[in-house]
């Protein structure tokens, strides 16, 4: 008798443990839920599907990407100190340290609270437009398809097509260059030199560069549509232009500026 009760005790207590677990596991799944809805500020995968919009990678055995490994390996042949220490720096670059040459001393997440909010949210969208990227083709990097290619600074992770610091950093470009015109071209060029650092650094190959200044260009026009990140955009325009010391204009976006 006394064991029936304990086994009937016991009982009680495992299915007790089970909605508690359960529950637990029904609130964890709402919170990441939450979560993941909380991080789309302007737009998600639903209304710009990378995987739709770009060519896939190089077949491994195919002649382009061989060129793609004796390219890296090219650039690695030649890189300079300078252009190691620069691609080390760009590896996980903000706004500020992507522009902060063309655009001088003031451009500083301090002096622009505004700019800084603004831009965290666009590339928390485009990270994870990225992400969802990476894993649909999951194509290996560089230095794991060749053993001659030595990759510098940090240890990339993740696919390596397309190249995601490619992507931002031409993304960044088109969006400052409709905010201030006048430093159109140099905009373009660093956001150029963002991506063309991944290969330095042996973390990238050109087809991957490539296909992130395509990303970039596709990100920034969905945000274009997007009416909130156009009212951001506006005022952030008004900050920068203010702050930076150029000439007022109307804080208008019409669309993407190519060099």
């Amino acid at each position: 008798m006394v064991k029936d009760r304990f086994s009937l005790a016991a009982g009680l207590i495992a299915v007790s443990l089970f909605f508690v677990a359960l529950a637990a596991i029904d609130q964890t799944t709402a919170a990441i839920d939450r979560t993941a809805a909380a991080t789309v500020f302007y737009i998600s995968r639903d209304q710009v599907d990378l995987s739709k919009l770009l060519a896939p990678p190089p077949d491994m055995q195919s002649d382009q990407q061989r060129r793609d490994i004796v390219a890296v390996l090219e650039a690695q042949k030649l890189r300079t100190p300078e252009q190691v220490a620069r691609a080390i720096a760009d590896s996980d670059a903000s706004p500020f340290e992507i522009a902060g040459g063309v655009l001088g001393p003031n451009f500083t997440a301090a002096r622009l609270p505004k700019t800084t909010a603004f831009f965290n949210h666009v590339y928390s969208d485009e990270h994870a437009l990225l992400r969802a990227m990476k894993d649909v083709w999951n194509r290996p990097r560089p230095f794991a398809v060749s053993k001659e290619i030595k990759a510098v600074g940090k240890p990339a992770t993740g696919g390596s097509y397309p190249s995601g610091n490619s992507t931002r950093g031409y993304l960044t470009a088109i969006i400052l260059a409709n905010m201030l015109p006048e430093k159109k071209a140099e905009l373009f060029a660093r956001g150029r030199e963002l991506g063309t650092d991944r290969v330095v650094a042996g973390d990238h190959f050109p087809t991957d560069i490539e296909a992130g200044r395509v990303a970039g260009t596709a990100i920034a026009t969905g945000l274009m549509e997007n009416a909130a990140f156009r009212q951001d955009f506006a005022e952030v325009k008004a900050e920068l232009r203010r702050e930076l010391g150029y000439p007022t204009q109307q804080a208008q976006l019409s669309g993407p500026i190519e060099p």
